[in-house]
């Protein structure tokens, strides 16, 4: 994983270097989608969303974000901060109510609790699928502008009494992401708003680790001068995409902010 967080980084870094503007990288990557009809649904979503141009003028996002894990005997309630580099790909999650910082500074994970970097293998796992949720899912559908993405269109879907329809979007997760090779997602982009509905999801990350999810996006507000989905509900479901369980976890952003200011080591120490 951290050969290719570090691949995506050379990446971003050789762009700038070679002169690219942010805006001419993501643009170029929308026009090289060798799908005709997946890029058409793509630009379709974006614009519904505010536009790459929008989006490229930006280089931070910083989220509030509540946590909720659904158990039978009660919900657990955490209150967290997202803080994603649009630009190079770093991040980090702080979560005040156990003490735990995450960090990623384009090169290695480092995960603090009450100030001291721990060795927690279970930590360090889930710091992971963290990091899937806030650079995949909640940046949606600029995240799939991102590099290494494969992406596919593979038909339509139509609800009950043909009052709604879908364009299913297939996408890969492969070399030049810091993902696992086998992670790979379903999008159902609703042909009337042009936005992402659900996600059908099979990601490797540590908590998912291999099983099939169907992430419900919703409540889609302003953030900035884009709109963003506020709300994803993660149910697990089975080979037919049928729910095989109730909702396992919910995420709301209760806040969110563009460009606010980063310390230099942000991404490097708690």
């Amino acid at each position: 994983m951290k050969r290719r967080f570090r691949t995506a980084l050379l990446v971003a870094v050789a762009a700038v270097v070679a002169g690219c503007s942010r805006q001419e990288v993501l643009l170029d990557r929308l026009r090289g989608l060798p799908d005709e009809t997946a890029g058409r649904v793509l630009r379709d979503a974006l614009w519904a969303d505010g536009s790459v141009y929008r989006w490229a003028r930006h280089t931070t996002l910083r989220s509030q974000v509540t946590r909720t894990e659904h158990h039978p005997l009660g919900d657990v309630v955490t209150q967290e901060v997202w803080t994603l580099d649009l630009v190079g790909g770093r991040l980090r999650i702080e979560k005040p109510d156990a003490g735990q910082v995450t960090t990623f500074d384009g090169l290695a994970w480092h995960v603090f609790v009450g100030g001291k970097e721990s060795g927690d293998l279970e930590l360090r796992a889930d710091a992971a699928g963290d990091a899937l949720l806030a650079r995949q899912v909640m940046p949606m559908p600029f995240s799939l502008l991102d590099p290494g993405l494969a992406i596919e269109h593979v038909g339509t879907r139509t609800g009950p009494g043909e009052t709604r329809s879908w364009d299913n979007l297939w996408v890969t997760l492969g070399p030049g992401t810091p993902w696992e090779s086998g992670d790979r997602m379903l999008l159902e982009f609703n042909r009337q708003t042009h936005r992402v509905d659900a996600v059908l999801a099979c990601w490797w990350e540590s908590p998912f680790l291999g099983g099939r999810w169907r992430v419900d996006m919703d409540l889609w507000w302003p953030t900035g001068n884009v709109t963003l989905s506020r709300r994803w509900r993660l149910t697990p479901i089975d080979d037919a995409g049928v729910a095989a369980g109730p909702v396992r976890w919910t995420f709301q952003v209760t806040g969110a902010e563009f460009d606010a200011a980063v310390g230099g080591g942000a991404f490097l120490r708690p």
